[in-house]
């Protein structure tokens, strides 16, 4: 491994190894080190990439013996691919007191594992991934993979390289506009930039039971389970979602769809606006050079999420502006395969995969739908749910609530006939309804959840759904 390491003299020699300065001298040579190659690391990453950096050259110092522990080999402690998960280095570090004369370095030694080991693993894993990460830049190295092994059916969405790069130049920025943006370059750089791809037979059978609850989406949702179908069968790379456009009035479940669908996926979701004059930064972030300027939204969910294919909704594109920076070809370039394997974010001026990122548009009318947009995605009309889905509806989610609550509290018959009636009421406010007619049974001690309806709204019928 080709480093600035290798040039590092022994860790003894700025640890007076045997002596009650030994902890102090650790805590020095740690500041001293690590400091200057913060970067965007938060203060409670920052200080647990210290505290770790000393723990582990003191347990290499009186482990290895004075004259054979570098700095080198602090590095490589966390980096050997032998660990089995972060909490083995923990305890081995916690176990192994061979420095025990040294009553001081043992008892902040246990203190500072007994607090890790109390974290969640999920946590635990990713502090342990961004001390590495840390380590690495404060010493000028590259190519040390880490012990974290690339996750199964993933793809990689960061190139570390140019995560690097990126990272140079945030540091020639003021604090406030490194804030929230560092530290999603930082999450950036998570598992060398891999995302995992969902699982898709389970998605399969949850967007299954979710055409029972809205028989009105039952063509997009097959249209998915489809893709999904196909994505199962081939290598994490090829996986990919035809993008789709929801057409139909507000309030029949358009946005509900991409939430529903998230959630089938275990990823995360985000509502993007498609009019505003400044309607592209929202999806690949402003220069620097602006005042206001903020990554894109793309690069932030793939940087803190876990997965390759988060679902991004872009709502009405039968508005979408022609402003001084308008979003239709940023849009284009994340809709096709070949641009959105390398797009970019103004921002952090860094080029990531966004291709399998799922794109869910929806729209009132096709009029106003630009016509390039309309050759990327696969159009589906949304119709509103008759008098029997709606009733269907209403029996899915009482299902549902009685299952969650554990209760035996079932749904006033003719209240929910009568809600079913009420086309004048959305998703949202009759999903509302049925939840506090069971708040209610709950807190009265009721076997029967009675529902309590709002007077008629005059004859303004906006659908049923979001």
């Amino acid at each position: 491994m080709a480093s600035k390491l290798q040039l590092q003299p022994l860790l003894s020699s700025h640890i007076r190894f045997g002596s009650n300065n030994d902890l102090a001298d650790a805590c020095t040579v740690a500041a001293r080190h690590l400091t200057p190659a913060r970067g965007a690391l938060d203060n409670i990453a920052f200080e647990f990439s210290k505290d770790l950096f000393v723990a582990v050259s003191l347990h290499l110092v009186y482990s290895q013996g004075k004259h054979f522990a570098t700095f080198k080999d602090v590095l490589e402690f966390i980096a050997d691919p032998g660990w089995e998960d972060t909490r083995q280095i923990l305890l081995c570090l916690q176990q192994e007191m061979l420095f025990a004369q040294q009553e001081l370095t043992v008892r902040w030694t246990q203190g500072f594992t007994k607090k890790a080991l109390h974290l969640p693993s999920e946590i635990m894993e990713s502090l342990m991934q961004r001390c590495l990460s840390h380590w690495q830049a404060a010493f000028g190295v590259v190519g040390v993979t880490g012990r974290h092994k690339r996750p199964r059916h993933s793809v990689q969405v960061f190139n570390p390289e140019l995560v690097e790069q990126a990272a140079e130049r945030m540091a020639g920025l003021d604090s406030e506009k490194r804030g929230a943006a560092g530290r999603s370059l930082q999450n950036a750089r998570h598992n060398q930039g891999y995302r995992t791809i969902p699982n898709a037979g389970k998605a399969h059978k949850k967007l299954e039971a979710a055409k029972c609850r809205f028989e009105n989406l039952d063509d997009p949702i097959s249209r998915l389970q489809m893709d999904l179908v196909l994505s199962a069968a081939m290598k994490p790379q090829e996986f990919n979602i035809t993008p789709v456009l929801l057409l139909g009035d507000p309030g029949v479940g358009k946005t509900y769809f991409a939430t529903q669908l998230a959630e089938a996926l275990g990823v995360s979701t985000d509502k993007i606006s498609a009019g505003g004059a400044q309607g592209g930064f929202q999806i690949t972030g402003s220069h620097t050079s602006w005042r206001s300027a903020r990554p894109g939204s793309v690069f932030t969910m793939l940087a803190e999420g876990q997965s390759a294919s988060p679902v991004i909704v872009v709502d009405e594109v039968d508005k979408i502006a022609d402003g001084l920076y308008p979003m239709l070809p940023a849009l284009l370039d994340l809709l096709e395969p070949n641009t959105g394997r390398r797009f970019k974010d103004e921002f952090f001026e860094m080029e990531f995969d966004a291709s399998r990122a799922i794109v869910v548009l929806t729209a009132n009318s096709l009029l106003g739908v630009p016509t390039p947009l309309l050759s990327r995605v696969e159009v589906f009309e949304v119709p509103r749910p008759d008098l029997l889905q709606r009733r269907r509806i209403i029996e899915c989610h009482a299902e549902l609530l009685r299952l969650k609550t554990r209760t035996h509290i079932h749904l006033d018959k003719d209240g929910s006939a009568r809600l079913a009636e009420r086309d004048d009421l959305d998703l949202r406010k009759t999903t509302r309804l049925v939840k506090e007619a069971f708040a209610t049974a709950l807190l009265t001690g009721e076997t029967v959840a009675k529902l309590v309806l709002p007077k008629s709204e005059a004859r303004r019928s906006i659908g049923f759904g979001m």
